[in-house]
């Protein structure tokens, strides 16, 4: 009786150097790994962000008040709602009904009337200073003329670390010496090459949205675009589409009705959670870059 057999191979013993090589192996894939990661949440902090030029990013101190205009009374406090939701798991705190807002937030037919007769109506409050608290003139403008579906205007001032004063000159400040008038200079304590004497702290966010641009996007997903960019500096005309942002929003063949990202909470919390003295900016972007990173590796993958 013949049949078939099939000769069975020993398995092959994995030398010691071999197994080395694999556990070095793995190792290198986790380094590239962080350091991609580091390269994208620095890029996107570069490209995605728009502090005033030359300054550091800026963020809410202690409180923040949401006041929604123009929209159906459900919606508005839907949104205010997740704002205060967003601000909340920040460290914030969130004024009562009947709080002044300083995120202000308004939806119109035309987005751009409306914007003009804000900036007509209350200019100082666009630009309180010449320059260091917002993107200046030729930005402002583009606010007012825009067509993007949401747009927004943030102004941010640098305050004392010790005291919370203002530092800087603002529009018709002035204080007179032998010379006569002069802008107003603060006095801060001493200069350290490693901490400033200063932070930046938001002051005001505009935010307008236009009802004609807008089209089909869920409700939720609109109100966490605008918490996202209510209470972060984020550029209005990046390109965000290599990340994984709700900032795509608006994008063509984006899904309508996603929300937040953990991208977008991890950056949040990265900015929120920075030491607030650095000395100069690449040192707060380190420190945002560190953080996003350390809130990903805690995470199981």
């Amino acid at each position: 009786m013949t049949g078939s057999t099939t000769e069975q191979q020993e398995p092959q013993p994995t030398s010691p150097a071999a197994q080395q090589g694999s556990v070095v192996d793995l190792g290198e894939i986790e380094v590239v790994s962080e350091r991609l990661l580091r390269e994208r949440v620095q890029s996107f902090t570069r490209e995605a962000t728009a502090p005033p030029p030359g300054r550091p990013l800026a963020r809410w101190d202690r409180r923040v008040c949401v006041g929604v205009s123009n929209l159906d009374g459900r919606y508005a406090r839907f949104m205010i709602d997740r704002v205060v939701m967003l601000a909340n798991d920040l460290g914030l705190e969130t004024g009562e009904p009947g709080c002044r807002p300083n995120i202000i937030i308004a939806a119109a037919a035309d987005a751009n009337e409306l914007a003009r007769g804000l900036v007509k109506d209350d200019a100082f409050s666009f630009r309180p200073a010449q320059s260091g608290a917002s993107l200046g003139e030729a930005a402002l403008a583009r606010f007012q003329s825009t067509d993007a579906p949401v747009r927004w205007w943030h102004v941010s001032l640098p305050v004392t670390m010790d005291g919370g004063d203002i530092a800087l000159g603002l529009l018709g400040d002035f204080e007179f010496g032998p010379e006569g008038p002069q802008p107003l200079s603060v006095r801060v304590r001493e200069v350290s090459r490693l901490r400033a004497n200063t932070r930046e702290d938001l002051q005001r966010a505009t935010i307008i949205i236009n009802t004609e641009r807008v089209g089909f996007v869920g409700f939720g997903a609109l109100s966490d675009y605008v918490a996202m960019v209510a209470l972060a500096q984020m550029a209005p005309e990046a390109d965000t589409s290599a990340y994984d942002t709700v900032l795509n929003l608006f994008r063509p063949g984006a899904n309508r009705s996603a929300g937040l990202t953990q991208w977008d909470r991890d950056y949040l919390k990265a900015l929120y959670s920075a030491r607030r003295d650095y000395a100069r900016p690449t040192q707060q972007v380190r420190a945002i870059v560190s953080e996003v990173i350390a809130q990903h590796d805690q995470r199981p993958q």
